[in-house]
């Protein structure tokens, strides 16, 4: 079977889900390390990046402040999988899913 890459970008909306200092932001952070634990240990994750909420768009001629009602990307999986129904199964475990969203996009050959 060709297997192929395939990203799980993450998206929430600033200012839902837990928040830091807490014990339900400790708990999540432990869900996602335990997650990227269990993809290592199946061959399945390629790499993975969380991103800092930066909440300003640099461009060559502005600075533009971001709509905070927006949801951002604040983090990304590169996973292998053999068919995109296994890169589904495995957005659906995110621990974020009550808050956010996970967008699968396979990477072009």
């Amino acid at each position: 079977m060709n297997e192929a890459t395939h990203l799980l970008i993450h998206r929430y909306r600033p200012g839902t889900g837990p928040q830091p200092p807490s014990e339900d932001f400790d708990e999540e952070m432990l869900q996602w390390e335990a997650l990227d634990t269990r993809l290592k240990a199946e061959g399945v994750l390629i790499s993975s990046f969380a991103l800092q909420d930066r909440g300003i768009l640099h461009t060559p001629d502005s600075t533009l402040a971001l709509d905070t009602e927006a949801e951002i990307i604040f983090a990304v999986h590169a996973i292998k999988v053999g068919v995109e129904h296994e890169a589904q199964e495995f957005a659906r475990l995110m621990p974020h899913l009550d808050y956010g969203s996970v967008e699968i996009r396979p990477l072009m050959d």
